[in-house]
């Protein structure tokens, strides 16, 4: 792989050219004979799995057919049931048991390469940056900046912690699930929020909460101002107040952090992520929830072919990028208004 052939903003191809000869490229030249050994494994496994897969799949529909026929027209009697119940659960582990075992080792090493890779790249952006570190902050910590809908069940993904314009910030993918019921496998939910949620550390002190909500509508706003706490400032701009509600604490500081400048990058912040990014400020900090489909940081590797990161260096650079744009677009770095 030529770096400079990457698709990265030009600033960065010299100095990542030589980063990634240093840092990276030894790294893949050593997973490289690693990665064509274990596809070469993988492909005599699938040799074996490939027919079992084929004889497994049509062997499961026929005794659950057999099961379903035993239950509903023979009552469970003559042990119908139980052959095609049993039938189907073995023909079935037998398939998704060979298909693990045949994956099993390019998964492994795809899991390894990611683990020692992606750091590396992140390092090329600064020393503060890291990919999935420990020690973060539960879910349940993020509850007071009163962004979240009511939700049964939350998770995280992928988490980015870094450093730009003396900015600290912590990019995170969250999903959330409200439950709606429940079926013979378990719990069934819905999802209620599936994007990325961003801490700033400003350098700047405000005493205010104030929180940036989606206009939703009349009387999902008034729910939400019964609900909540904090007070609704209203706002000079109407277009920010046709597309946002602005709630706080603290009326005068509101307007002071949310002056004219600020409500036109929020508004076209908003224009970007079409509409779907809220904020609130609380204790120093900025915290930006932006619902999108996009899986951040997710490893494009298809280890069956030659090593080739140019994908994922490539949608490293625009994911990182968006948050320092995000950065400079909201002048979190200054030190006076925003």
């Amino acid at each position: 792989m030529n770096s400079m052939e990457f698709a990265i903003p030009e600033q960065d191809k010299q100095a990542f050219d030589q980063y990634y000869a240093q840092k990276i490229a030894p790294k893949c030249r050593r997973y490289e004979s690693v990665r064509e050994a274990a596809a070469a494994r993988y492909k005599e496994r699938r040799k074996i799995v490939a027919p079992l897969t084929f004889i497994g799949i049509p062997a499961f529909l026929l005794f659950f057919a057999m099961g379903f026929y035993g239950a509903l027209m023979l009552n469970f009697k003559e042990g119908v049931f139980f052959i095609g119940f049993g039938g189907a659960v073995l023909s079935l582990a037998v398939v998704v048991l060979a298909n693990i075992w045949a994956g099993s080792e390019i998964s492994e090493l795809r899991t390894q390469i990611v683990e020692e890779i992606y750091p590396l790249l992140l390092g090329y952006f600064g020393k503060s940056f890291a990919f999935n570190p420990s020690g973060l902050p539960e879910l349940e910590s993020y509850k007071d900046y009163g962004l979240f809908p009511d939700y049964d069940k939350g998770y995280f993904q992928n988490s980015v912690r870094g450093k730009y314009l003396n900015v600290p910030f912590l990019l995170r993918e969250l999903t959330l699930l409200e439950r709606t019921g429940k079926n013979d496998n378990g719990p069934q939910y819905k999802t209620l929020f599936d994007g990325i949620v961003i801490e700033f550390d400003l350098p700047k002190t405000f005493s205010a909460t104030i929180q940036v909500r989606r206009d939703k509508g009349f009387m999902a706003n008034g729910l939400a101002q019964f609900r909540n706490k904090l007070s609704r400032v209203k706002l000079e701009d109407p277009d920010f107040e046709r597309r946002f509600e602005v709630y706080s604490d603290d009326q005068l500081e509101a307007r002071y952090v949310l002056n004219t400048a600020t409500m036109e990058r929020l508004l076209s912040l908003s224009g970007f992520y079409q509409g779907e990014l809220e904020a609130c400020f609380r204790q120093g900090r900025l915290f930006v929830k932006i619902a999108c489909q996009h899986s951040y940081f997710e490893p494009q590797l298809d280890l069956l072919k030659p090593l080739d990161l140019s994908a994922d260096i490539e949608q490293v650079f625009k994911e990182i990028h968006e948050v320092f744009d995000l950065i400079k677009a909201l002048k979190l770095d200054s030190r006076t208004g925003l």
